[in-house]
């Protein structure tokens, strides 16, 4: 079927250009990318949304949309505007969206560069070394798109403070508790350990312990010392 454009949209066209939006969206959230009132055009014309220029998302033909197979489910095409839903974000959605007229050549009607960002955060206790005295533990911070980060820390029955003069980073230590911060465009968090938890002076010297061992609750600690002795016995005869 052919199309044809009416001269004030070819005018339009001709001498209305599309700037780029920046977007910024959390994942598993839902991004509505518009097509502006002064940039809408009516007419019997076939319109589509693409994703990097290449993959064709949903397109509107003879007013009736349709969403190609590997987006149905992830978006919605609204007609009435021509806007585009992306529903449940993810990291590998970011990239550039066009909305696109089709004529003799593509004229582009809005493009949208969309940043997914992650936010979650995970502080995680690597190593715990109790002696009479002190405790020295090491903790690093993670999120998902930055390598992690590592800092130890000595502590004995009142204070804690980080082993090496403190850096700036995400990692920090702030009264009783270690602190893993992370913030971007769209969002801001933390995560949090309790250092006496983490740490608790055990009078166990020169011995290094994974962190779930110091979680152990008293029964349990004394149930994993008899069957440390009641090993060695056994290995004694």
């Amino acid at each position: 079927m052919k199309h044809f454009f009416p001269i004030k949209v070819f005018h339009h066209l001709c001498f209305s250009g599309s700037s780029s939006q920046t977007r910024f969206i959390q994942t598993n959230k839902d991004l509505l990318l518009t097509v502006t009132k002064e940039d809408q055009i009516g007419g019997d014309v076939f319109i589509f949304w693409k994703f990097k220029n290449d993959n064709h998302i949903a397109r509107l033909n003879d007013n009736r949309p349709f969403i190609f197979p590997d987006y149905d489910g992830r978006v919605e095409f609204l007609p009435e505007d021509l806007s585009l839903v992306l529903k449940n974000v993810q990291l590998n959605d970011s990239g550039i969206y066009t909305a696109v007229v089709s004529g003799r050549k593509d004229v582009k009607l809005s493009t949208f560069d969309v940043t997914v960002q992650v936010s979650p955060v995970l502080l995680s206790v690597d190593s715990v070394f109790n002696s009479p005295e002190s405790c020295n533990f090491t903790v690093s911070c993670t999120t998902e798109l930055s390598p992690s980060i590592s800092r130890s820390f000595t502590c004995n029955t009142k204070t804690c403070e980080e082993a090496h003069p403190p850096t700036p980073g995400p990692l920090s230590l702030t009264n009783e508790r270690i602190i893993c911060n992370h913030s971007n465009q769209v969002s801001w968090t933390q995560d949090t350990k309790n250092w006496r938890e983490i740490c608790p002076i055990s009078g166990k010297e020169g011995k290094v312990e994974p962190f779930f061992s110091s979680c152990l609750t008293p029964a349990a600690k004394k149930l994993n010392l008899l069957y440390q002795a009641l090993l060695s016995v056994c290995l004694s005869v």
